[in-house]
């Protein structure tokens, strides 16, 4: 900036675009329609750029101009509800008004009980408060990436040991949480946070209309992390859900894919974990609610190999009872006994019945083995799709992939860059992350008001600037426009367009005399 101002957030004098005491821009990096404006003022906070959006609510990066300090707040603002706004005041659509209250309600209630808790693991509340017709609640600003950021990072998956030594803390968290009635509902790679002291910290809570399919607000779900009753109609309701997710978030870790009912079906499983871990979060994810472990302290005594489930009969739901290390222990003896003894006896059948000469029986062939690929090279992926890749089995035989999408001039499904790069030596089963086109960004841009009555030759180097297409066309010039002005265009004024699949008509005054025709 050329000239000393104050800045808008903390009021410290700055030359820069970014103050340089309190870190905050002076621009926004996007406005979007509905939200509050950059720079306004809610209580003794300070909004700044929209840090995430959903169908209950909008955050804002926000400066706590009290204790001078960045935190985030969370405006409730179900977008199937509300309309324009009328300055900062939130208008709600006729004939919703009771529904947005009584959510706002749970809104309120939810973050009422979580500021109540003590945790480190917890994303902090430090405000709740009512304005503009709705509510906001302020909380601590976290330094760190989420786990999907995390692992992108690391650039590889986390081993079995590594990402139980890391979730334990979470664990406790949602020990507490179900002793205050307080289920998450979207447990993932995006609202588990890392910090840079490795402390793990939840956050992401929501009321729970957000997080099941229903009819009142636009649900967010995530998909590989979020429980089957969660896309069924008012399904979510227990604190299994949370089970169902910290069990696939755990597998997300330790093998770097998006988990599925199919995932744990896979002989290779236990190269990533051990197999009582692997039994455990089958029951954590089994598709029936019913059939699932129900609460954490069972779930962490069997991932830890300290419990398994007792069941009376083979279809009736288990009972919350567990069995002690001296049951296992026991039948763990009875097996190697048998076991041992099953062996001697395949033995001396194969010493009695023939010797060298006699040919070996079909059953006892050796079968072909194949060579085991400990190490390999990373292929050059460039210019194949991601359809490609996983159609050939030399690529998903030894690597795994993870996938994230950006607008690019590449075809739909084009691979623009990876990481490890070609040529790397890599371990078997490692991650290969993909960044694929989703095609050119379709970019809308708003038509300038005030074009009416302006000099052509203006208002051509005004569309110019802004990449928008047009054409002109000449009408009789009146009185109330002279000669080489605009008169209008086809596409009224503020009306949103694509600049590359748009062009508008601009009409002219020409110099057409007019011509009056008394009575």
């Amino acid at each position: 900036m050329s000239s000393e101002h104050k800045c808008i957030f903390c009021g410290s004098d700055t030359t820069d675009d970014v103050c340089a005491w309190c870190g905050f821009s002076q621009q926004p990096k996007a406005q979007f329609p509905g939200t509050l404006e950059y720079g306004s003022n809610i209580g003794a906070y300070v909004v700044g750029d929209v840090v995430d959006m959903d169908g209950e609510s909008t955050s804002y990066q926000a400066f706590d101009t009290t204790t001078q300090t960045k935190v985030i707040v969370k405006e409730f603002l179900p977008v199937s509800m509300v309309g324009p706004r009328k300055g900062n005041t939130v208008a709600v659509q006729q004939g919703k008004e009771v529904l947005f209250k009584n959510l706002m309600m749970d809104f309120t209630d939810l973050y009422s009980s979580l500021s109540k808790i003590e945790s480190k693991n917890l994303q902090k509340i430090l405000g709740l408060f009512s304005a503009n017709g709705t509510v906001y609640v302020v909380m601590e600003h976290i330094k760190g990436d989420n786990l999907r950021q995390n692992m992108i990072k690391r650039g590889k998956p986390y081993t079995f040991k590594e990402a139980r030594w890391l979730l334990q803390d979470l664990f406790r968290l949602l020990s507490l949480l179900e002793k205050n009635n307080i289920a998450h509902g979207g447990i993932s790679d995006e609202t588990v946070i890392i910090t840079p002291d490795n402390n793990i910290v939840l956050t992401g809570f929501a009321i729970r209309d957000l997080r099941v399919k229903n009819e009142h607000i636009m649900y967010k779900l995530y998909d590989g992390f979020s429980a089957p009753e969660q896309y069924n109609l008012n399904r979510f309701s227990g604190f299994y859900t949370d089970i169902y997710s910290v069990a696939a978030l755990l597998y997300h870790m330790v093998t770097g894919r998006r988990f599925s009912s199919e995932s744990l079906q896979l002989r290779d499983m236990t190269k990533y974990m051990p197999k009582y871990a692997v039994e455990t979060l089958k029951y954590a994810t089994k598709p029936n609610p019913q059939d699932r472990i129900d609460n954490i302290e069972d779930f962490v005594l069997m991932l830890d190999n300290k419990a398994s489930i007792i069941k009376s009969k083979p279809e009736t739901k288990r009972n919350s009872k567990t069995e002690t290390n001296t049951d296992l222990n026991k039948k763990l003896y009875f097996v190697i006994v048998a076991l041992a003894v099953v062996l001697i006896i395949v033995g001396l059948l194969a010493f009695t019945s023939g010797g060298q000469d006699a040919p070996p029986s079909s059953s006892m062939q050796e079968e072909s083995i194949e060579p085991i690929v400990t190490e390999l090279k990373v292929p050059d992926f460039s210019g194949k799709t991601y359809r490609e890749i996983m159609e050939n089995e030399e690529y998903t035989k030894y690597l795994f992939f993870n996938v994230s999408e950006e607008f690019d001039s590449r075809p739909i499904g084009q691979v623009i860059r990876q990481q490890p790069q070609p040529n790397t030596v890599v371990n078997q089963g490692a991650i290969i992350y993909l960044t694929v086109s989703k095609g050119e960004e379709k970019v809308k841009v708003q038509i300038p008001y005030g074009l009416v009555g302006r000099p052509l030759a203006e208002v051509q180097t005004l569309l110019d600037a802004m990449d928008i297409s047009y054409t002109t066309k000449d009408v009789p010039q009146t009185k109330q426009y002279s000669y080489g002005t605009v008169t209008g265009t086809d596409i009224p004024e503020g009306v949103m367009i694509d600049p590359k699949e748009t062009y508008i008509i601009i009409y002219v005054a020409d110099n057409t005399p007019v011509v009056e025709i008394t009575d």
